[in-house]
């Protein structure tokens, strides 16, 4: 069967649906194709965060407010459609752990510019009566607008969304690519693809296609772990960034605690030096948690980053029908929106690409 498309994005991710949605908003016919599933990337983990605070020192993160306020009304708009709660509005703390860390957090929370009710700093005294017994050394931060996400169902929910208002998706499928210079066809046995533009969205293994292999990524793999405490319900509502960070998932005895960063790996597979790098990390914060906590599920995905660790978006220096969404890294979930509505906006109405993410800073 032949398909016809304004666009066929690769992976079906944050980068690639998010995109979608924007594309099929403005009338563009969209497919979608993945060698795997939904989410079956570094995308699909179980839970992180909607956190604008990164870093050790809690740095506001790239356009903050306008990235939090379009993934925010992204997520409400999606899971207004779906049965299954895949979000909560529950608040992160950042408790620091050493004097040094509570110093340089202090000083980057007094010159940073935060809007009203998203940051405040709070002693350790107020950080314990937040989350009493946890670890922390001079106070840090509470942000009432952190938010919890399970993006693996966040992102099957988005692509039934999509499904239902005319996106077509194809799963299980690497097409070969033929380009005849004015468009593009797309091959995978029974199914061929004719569309105007095509757009990689396909996370890590990006530069394993010959259009992009000389793009100056890196690659790293994280591990998470979704724990259950041994009899009791947890004691808290928020999610806690510290060393790594923990989210919860709405069920009273579970969380996920994230992440490793691996530079240097040799597989894909989640391990037990993955789990005994998270629990390390959690009885930093949290010992009394590690100690009535056993690991149900583990997952590991690769995440690519970039030389300035900011996204890349933009048309093929010598294609101008072959565009690119990648690199966004662990911080996907606050991007991947706000992103996919500026690069609209790029092929609609002639926006400049913001210097820090458009592709030309690569060339």
């Amino acid at each position: 069967m032949v398909h016809q498309t304004d666009f066929c994005i690769l992976g079906a991710g944050l980068a690639g649906l998010s995109l979608a949605d924007a594309l099929q908003e403005q009338n563009f016919s969209v497919i979608v194709v993945d060698k795997n599933t939904v989410a079956a990337g570094a995308s699909g983990t179980p839970g992180g965060l909607v956190n604008p605070a990164t870093g050790r020192r809690g740095v506001k993160s790239w356009k903050a407010e306008l990235c939090y306020e379009t993934i925010a009304q992204n997520l409400e708009k999606v899971q207004g459609s779906s049965p299954e709660t895949f979000y909560l509005n529950n608040g992160l703390l950042r408790p620091a752990l050493l004097k040094k860390m509570a110093r340089k957090m202090k000083e980057q929370y007094e010159k940073t510019s935060w809007a009203e009710g998203w940051c405040e700093w709070k002693t350790e005294g107020e950080i314990k009566e937040i989350h009493p017994n946890i670890k922390c050394v001079d106070g840090g931060y509470w942000l009432p607008v952190g938010l919890s996400v399970n993006i693996e169902k966040y992102l099957n929910a988005y692509a039934n969304y999509l499904e239902n208002r005319g996106v077509k998706s194809f799963f299980n499928q690497e097409p070969k690519v033929i380009n005849d210079k004015k468009s593009w066809k797309l091959e995978s046995g029974d199914v061929t693809i004719n569309s105007k533009n095509l757009v990689f969205a396909t996370g890590h293994s990006t530069g394993d296609s010959p259009f992009w292999n000389w793009l100056p990524l890196h690659l790293i793999k994280g591990q998470v772990a979704k724990f259950k405490t041994n009899g009791s319900p947890l004691s808290f509502s928020h999610s806690i960034s510290s060393l790594g960070y923990i989210a919860l998932t709405g069920e009273k005895d579970t969380f996920i605690q994230g992440s490793t960063y691996e530079h240097d790996f040799t597989d894909l597979n989640p391990n037990n030096e993955g789990e005994a790098y998270l629990r390390k990390r959690m009885r930093r914060t949290l010992p009394q948690l590690e100690e009535r906590a056993t690991v149900i599920e583990q997952w590991a995905g690769v995440r690519t980053s970039t030389p300035n660790r900011k996204p890349i978006l933009g048309r093929h220096p010598n294609h101008k029908n072959l565009h690119l969404f990648t690199g966004l890294g662990s911080k996907g979930l606050l991007y991947s929106k706000f992103l996919a509505n500026h690069y609209l906006e790029h092929l609609t109405d002639g926006a400049v690409l913001f210097p820090e993410i458009n592709i030309s800073r690569l060339l």
